[in-house]
C-alpha cells in the first residue's frame, strides 16, 4: 500500500531526499509547510508542503521548499513534526520527541520517493538534515535532525543514518521494518556503558570499554580483537557497528570468567 498521493509526486528529476524533523510540535504548522515537501504527524498522518516537489528541480526563481541551507537543488525535503524544546548535548528530546511511528513511516515515505524518481539509497542520496555537511561537505551550521532516536539515544549519528537507509531498503523491498534498536546499558568494573542491542543481542563499543577501565588493546582487525583485561589475555571477536568495534557482552563474560545477569526492567547488564 503507498503512502503518499499519486498527484503529490509530479515528473521531473530529483537528486536526493533529505531528511528533517520540524524541532515543533506533533502537527504541521504552516511555516512547517512552507519548508518541507512532505510532513509526518504523530500518528502517521502525511501533509504535503505548500511547495511541490517540482519547485525544487530549480531554485534560482526563488520559489521552492528551502529545508536545507545551500542544499535545495534537486532535494526533496521530508520532515517529521516533533522535537520541540529538544537540545542536543545533553540531549534532551524536548516535550514533542519522535516517536518510532514517525521514524518508520519516514522510512517508507522516502522509500516511496526513491522508486518513483530512482533515486538510489546512498550517503548522498538519502541522508538526515545533521548529515550533509558530512557526506556533501555543505556545512550546515550545526543541524542534527534527525539524528538522534529518542528511544535509543546512544546510537551514534553514524548508525542512526545508516539504521535510516536500511529501513528504507527493506521498505523498498516490500519488507517489515526490522525490530526497533532498544536502549540498554552495561554495567561492569564499577561503570557504566551504552549498549547496541538488536534481536536480544547486545554489543558495547570495546574501545570505550577498555579506556574506561584501563584495559589494553593489542590489535583490532576486521572481525577480531586482542586485548588484555584484569590480567587476561582475552582474544574477541568483534563486530563494526556504526564505524566502530563491538563485542558481544556474552562473549566479554565467557572470556572474564565472570558470570553475567539481565534485568529486564531496567534494561541493564551486569556482568561481574
Amino acid at each position: 500500500m503507498t503512502l503518499i498521493p499519486r498527484d503529490w509526486l509530479p515528473s521531473c528529476s530529483m537528486k536526493r531526499v533529505i531528511c528533517h524533523w520540524t524541532a515543533g510540535g506533533y502537527k504541521a504548522t504552516s511555516i512547517d509547510r512552507a519548508h518541507y515537501h512532505i510532513l509526518i504527524e504523530d500518528d502517521g498522518n502525511l501533509v504535503r508542503g505548500t511547495h511541490h516537489i517540482a519547485d525544487n528541480v530549480s531554485t534560482a526563481d526563488g520559489v521552492y521548499a528551502a529545508h536545507t541551507a545551500k542544499c535545495n537543488t534537486g532535494s526533496i525535503g521530508v520532515a517529521v513534526c516533533c522535537m520541540g524544546g529538544a537540545q542536543a548535548a545533553p540531549f534532551q528530546p524536548g516535550s514533542y520527541p519522535m516517536t518510532q511511528k514517525q521514524w518508520e513511516t519516514m522510512a517508507k515515505v522516502v522509500a516511496e520517493l526513491c522508486q518513483f524518481y530512482r533515486i538510489p539509497v546512498t550517503p548522498q542520496t538519502v541522508l538526515g538534515h545533521g548529515e550533509v555537511e558530512t557526506y556533501l561537505g555543505i556545512p550546515q551550521h550545526g543541524k542534527w535532525d534527525p539524528m538522534v532516536l529518542p528511544w535509543a539515544p546512544e546510537m551514534s549519528k553514524t548508525q542512526v543514518g545508516n539504521h535510516l537507509r536500511a529501513l528504507v531498503q527493506r521498505a523498498m523491498m516490500g519488507e517489515e521494518p526490522a525490530e526497533q534498536p532498544s536502549p540498554a546499558t552495561l554495567f561492569i568494573g564499577g561503570k557504566t556503558f551504552p549498549l547496541v542491542m538488536l534481536n536480544e543481542s547486545a554489543y558495547v563499543a570495546i574501545r570505550s570499554l577498555a579506556d574506561a577501565l584501563g584495559w589494553s588493546i593489542h590489535s583490532a582487525t576486521a572481525g577480531q580483537v586482542n586485548l588484555s583485561a584484569d590480567g587476561k589475555r582475552l582474544t574477541l571477536a568483534s563486530t563494526l557497528v556504526g564505524g566502530k568495534g563491538h563485542v558481544a557482552c556474552r562473549d566479554l563474560a565467557g572470556a572474564l570468567e565472570l558470570p553475567i545477569e539481565w534485568d529486564a526492567q531496567t534494561r541493564r547488564i551486569t556482568i561481574g
